[in-house]
């Protein structure tokens, strides 16, 4: 069968992306030519997110955008996989008859078979499969890619509609991900950003406990991996072990993103969190005694169903005195089939816009003064691309995950994408701060006198 031209619209999470690289492998394995542009193309797959309300007029908007290259360009079939197919396949079939397929996320094997180029006698690969990875082309720079350890999830959150999108939590084997991990050092990876619905539960299925501390003790091992990120760790599954392997690894950058959602109690309770207020400040106190220079990341949401003034006033006073050194704040989406989404007293537009804005301007406030205590510290930093406006090299702190956080601008030549020097920062510009490389050794993350 002749190969087609196919092209991947991705949207969403660092998890999506995982998927659309995956679902790539597997189209490109077939024979099919990978297309950058989606006007080239004579298939279009859009990988869709559909976890809140923002996110699915995300999705939405842009199958539209391609079910008209359907009518402009050469596109023949619009295929349509990921979150949101897998939420609402034979809505999305009605109300969009452009699309030709809609493929949830348990039967991407047939992606391959619905592109129009797939060889019949080659052997399916599940959705599930272990051995996903092998052929995955990577959208990310050559330097950093995302490990997916586990999917799914069972902490049933009242809000979220994960559990029922993604399914029961489910790890997989440390030995296949550490072959990957040795495929992604081979192949120029430097910086591995370990995702999962909930990273700090690895393992409890397979192994009867968890394990993330073992996983990260091997991956910091392996030659080449130069710095490990923990992503999407769940304040309740955190652990005492875990702390000490972050502490006393040179690879594990000082970086966690833990995402605590609110703090208020009743709050925390109602959402299903599984934890108090209590349990969070000692968690916060043990990771900043134990790992110093820490960077820590968290999200809240503001606006859930039955959050009073009271309960809002807490959150805003708690993370001005937290100071987190990144933060994330979403307004409540409304999700059809969680148990948030029957909760009485549900909360205006109006009221959790002017919340949000309020939480993002102490934010602000706490960034910005981070940021100037940085001025004439010495600190890792990442190199990821030359900037396009002003020339500037681009690059990351190790205490600045790819796409969400704060970048460094550097005015310095002879540098390349990956390298990871020590650099002073000098100024702040925004968000972002200003570096020039300290062309001497020193301690990642030190400060140098």
């Amino acid at each position: 069968m002749k190969s087609k031209k196919v092209a991947l619209i991705n949207l969403g999470c660092p998890k999506n992306l995982v998927d659309a690289e995956e679902i790539l492998g597997r189209v490109a394995e077939t024979g099919s030519t990978i297309c950058q542009y989606p006007e080239d193309a004579e298939v279009l797959i859009v990988n869709t997110c559909g976890f809140v309300d923002d996110s699915k007029k995300e999705s939405i908007d842009a199958i539209f955008k391609m079910a008209k290259l359907k009518e402009d360009a050469r596109c023949k079939k619009l295929i349509v996989t990921g979150c949101l197919a897998q939420r609402y396949p034979d809505a999305l079939q009605k109300e969009i008859p452009e699309i030709d397929h809609v493929v949830g996320l348990k039967d991407f094997d047939t992606l391959t078979d619905l592109s129009g180029s797939a060889d019949k006698k080659k052997k399916a690969l599940s959705a599930q499969c272990s051995d996903d990875w092998r052929n995955r082309i990577r959208l990310t720079p050559k330097h950093y890619a995302y490990l997916r350890i586990s999917d799914g999830c069972d902490n049933r959150c009242s809000y979220c509609a994960i559990p029922g999108i993604r399914g029961r939590f489910h790890s997989r084997t440390m030995e296949n991900i550490l072959e990957e991990a040795r495929q992604m050092a081979g192949e120029g990876v430097k910086e591995i950003n370990v995702i999962s619905q909930d990273t700090t539960s690895y393992g409890v299925d397979l192994y009867g406990k968890q394990q993330l501390h073992i996983l990260l003790e091997k991956l910091s091992g392996l030659k080449g991996i130069e710095w490990i990120r923990i992503l999407y760790a769940h304040p309740r599954h955190f652990y005492p072990e875990l702390i000490h392997v972050v502490s006393q690894s040179d690879t594990i950058c000082k970086y966690i993103d833990l995402p605590i959602q609110h703090i208020h109690d009743t709050i925390l309770k109602e959402m299903g969190r599984g934890v108090t207020r209590a349990r969070i400040e000692r968690l916060i106190d043990d990771l900043r005694s134990h790992i110093p220079k820490l960077f820590l990341r968290t999200s809240v949401i503001v606006g859930f169903p039955g959050e009073t003034e009271e309960h809002f006033t807490e959150l805003l006073e708690f993370v001005k005195s937290a100071k987190f050194e990144r933060l994330g704040a979403f307004p409540y989406s409304r999700e059809e089939g969680t148990p948030a989404a029957s909760f009485r007293k549900q909360i205006s537009k109006e009221v959790k816009e002017q919340r949000l804005k309020e939480i993002m301007l102490a934010q602000q406030k706490i960034v910005l003064e981070k940021h100037k205590d940085l001025v004439g510290n010495t600190i890792s930093v990442m190199v990821d691309e030359k900037g396009k406006k002003n020339g500037a090299w681009l690059g990351r702190t190790y205490g600045d995950a790819p796409d969400v956080d704060s970048k460094v601008l550097i005015r310095e030549n002879h540098l390349k994408p990956g390298d990871i020097k020590n650099m002073m920062i000098t100024g702040t510009a925004g968000y972002d701060l200003m570096g020039t490389v300290i062309h001497r050794k020193g301690a990642k993350g030190a400060k140098e006198d």
